[in-house]
């Protein structure tokens, strides 16, 4: 017999077979025991969580002449049939490249005869959300009031492109990402069945490359026998699945928060040199750091290693939200990129240096009370990488003295700088014209100092912004 791969040989037979899915196994049994199933299901999640299995064990369990608390049996010629794809009542159709009018009248059509092999006719339509609008609308009516003895199970990856009218004549259920440790209890029992000689770790690196599904989870599983000869080892799944070891992480993620600028570049290069992919590095160091900051709060790591648990205690949380922050930023830069090693190298340098915070520009709104009001504004020249020339700062004040009067003590003035704009508004309409002719003056005299001070710092200064904070009285 021809090799079958892990994903095909070991797909869910039963509902307990299933991995992560405890909730929608649960209520699907419990329905086919107490005979309370619906007409119409609508099965979404993430690729490889067993969307399409479920649809089948469904169909086997339903039509199963000896089930047992919703489970079927695997060995009447129903089971095995529904198993191997024999059985003509079970019908099994891609909407991706079966998504027209004409498919959906065929099936409506069809749906009218009664099944000959099975108790119930199961159309299982995958990727559902991949049918064309004039197809929903075919399909609808037949899916409020289908005939007697045939039921409906959609599956889909984006439930949100499916009509409303569709969702609500179905009953839903969202199968959820499974977690690490359940895929690795789930490969640990399967390489157990085959015999194959395995390490503990490397199916730590397995279950993360998965991201939640276990279709992936066992096709990477697959390669890596290939690989090793029918040995799982740590080195070969992270040869073959192109991830980071935390030993590599650690040592750039070190010589960052040291500010060793240096370091972090020849770590990079050496990660380069090894064939990684920028945005492949990007997911690793965004990975890591979430990691990180959840252990550092739970003390726990599923799949990481002694030496990640140490680092944790060293490596500080403000730190790790600047480097997440970057690391989203980047990731969007390099979508528009043709060379992404250029982003991830300005990243490095960036989170080498230090980090300070320019002094901000004030402005003293006048007081309502009494006669005279000062208004003070300093400004600071802050350079694109945060740091404060001394050099470079400028700093004047501007001293107006107004001389008006206010009848009411409870008014207040508004002041409010935002970039080199300035604008006033009087809240008191009895002295509107007074306020206005005072802050106009006050907007001269701003702009006059901002023009001197721009003249003043132009030379040496490189990529300065102006920092402005609006104070309100």
């Amino acid at each position: 017999m021809a090799y079958q791969a892990l994903y095909r040989k070991w797909r869910p037979q039963t509902f307990d077979d299933m991995v992560g899915q405890s909730a929608v196994t649960h209520t699907l049994k419990n329905a086919i025991s107490n005979q309370k199933t619906s007409h119409a299901y609508l099965f979404t999640g993430p690729r490889g969580t067993g969307k399409t299995s479920a649809a089948k064990v469904f169909a086997k369990a339903i039509n199963c002449p000896n089930q047992r608390n919703g489970e079927p049996c695997n060995e009447c010629e129903i089971c095995k049939g529904i198993t191997n794809g024999t059985i003509g009542d079970v019908i099994e159709i891609d909407a991706a490249s079966n998504n027209g009018v004409e498919e959906i009248r065929d099936i409506r059509d069809k749906a009218r005869y009664a099944p000959t092999q099975a108790e119930y006719k199961i159309y299982i339509i995958d990727e559902v959300h991949m049918l064309s609008t004039g197809a929903f609308n075919a399909l609808l009516k037949t899916l409020e009031e289908p005939p007697q003895k045939v039921i409906f199970i959609l599956a889909t990856t984006e439930p949100h492109k499916i009509p409303a009218t569709i969702i609500s004549r179905t009953q839903r259920f969202d199968f959820r990402r499974i977690t690490s440790q359940e895929i690795i209890d789930r490969l640990a029992y399967i390489l157990d069945q085959e015999g194959i000689e395995y390490e503990e770790d490397a199916l730590s690196v397995v279950a993360r490359c998965a991201n939640g599904g276990m279709r992936d989870a066992l096709s990477l599983l697959d390669q890596m026998i290939s690989f090793g000869d029918g040995k799982v080892t740590f080195e070969e799944a992270i040869q073959v699945s192109g991830s980071l070891t935390d030993d590599l992480m650690i040592d750039f993620v070190a010589d960052l928060q040291a500010q060793k600028a240096e370091e972090a570049l020849e770590s990079l290069q050496q990660l380069f040199k090894m064939g990684k992919e920028a945005s492949r590095l990007v997911e690793e160091w965004l990975e890591f750091a979430r990691d990180l900051l959840v252990a550092k709060q739970s003390g726990e790591a599923v799949g990481r290693s002694e030496r990640f648990l140490q680092f944790k205690d060293e490596v500080d949380a403000a730190f790790l939200y600047r480097f997440v922050e970057a690391l989203n930023q980047t990731q969007q830069e390099m979508r528009f990129t043709t060379k992404p090693t250029i982003s991830l190298e300005v990243l490095t340098i960036k989170m080498a240096q230090p980090q300070t915070s320019a002094t901000p520009r004030t402005i003293e709104a006048p007081s309502s009370e009494g006669s005279g009001a000062i208004a003070t504004t300093t400004r600071a020249v802050t350079t694109t990488n945060g740091c404060i020339d001394a050099r470079r700062k400028r700093s004047f004040r501007t001293t107006v003295l107004a001389k008006t009067s206010y009848k009411s003590t409870k008014s207040k003035l508004q002041a409010e700088c935002v970039g080199r704009e300035q604008n006033f508004d009087g809240s008191d309409q009895r002295r509107h014209r007074k306020g206005a002719r005072l802050m106009g003056r006050l907007a001269q005299l701003l702009n006059a100092a901002t023009t001197s001070a721009d003249e003043s710092s132009t030379t040496g200064c490189c990529g300065a912004k102006w920092v402005c904070d609006a104070i309100y009285v």
